[in-house]
């Protein structure tokens, strides 16, 4: 990540002071814990709005996906369906993007097939089932990544292989 894209923040409520600094994502996450904790009543709140807990993903996702300055690297080696594999590698995208790893959080239909280890016309047979759900949407590059809601699925996704 670029110094520049870092943000910084600080927070008083009477004696009760924080600081977080970081990419949008990882400071929005503590600056929203911190605040729950401080006014009980946006405890409702949280729990209503789904925000991506970064670091819980980045565990979650471990022994499935690595993200390299390349990309992300599948890691399973038993038969995942098309649509599980392209979720599971649009998230490591999107957590390498959040952690400063990689420049993007998209990738082409061509170098998910790579990924996966799948038939690029399985992968772009797929995608418009995925769009048309909302877990994923195509960028003006014609390249695809994760929704919030397709974050959401893919962390059920990942329990699935857990287990």
């Amino acid at each position: 990540m670029k110094e520049s894209e870092k943000v910084k923040v600080h927070i008083e409520i009477g004696d009760a002071r924080a600081n977080f600094e970081g990419d949008v994502d990882q400071v929005f996450e503590l600056a929203a814990r911190f605040l729950t904790q401080i006014c009980p009543s946006l405890k409702v709140l949280r729990r209503l709005i789904y925000t991506p807990d970064i670091t819980k993903l980045a565990e979650k996702i471990g022994g499935l996906v690595e993200i390299s300055p390349e990309g992300p690297i599948m890691l399973f080696n038993f038969d995942v369906p098309t649509r599980d594999a392209v979720c599971l590698i649009l998230l490591g995208a999107y957590l390498g993007k959040v952690l400063g790893i990689l420049g993007k959080d998209s990738i082409s239909s061509r170098d998910l097939a790579r990924i996966i280890g799948k038939a690029r016309k399985t992968v772009s047979n797929e995608m418009p089932r995925l769009i048309s759900e909302g877990v994923v949407e195509r960028t003006s590059e014609g390249e695809y990544r994760l929704t919030i809601l397709g974050i959401k699925k893919t962390e059920k996704i990942i329990e699935r292989y857990k287990k």
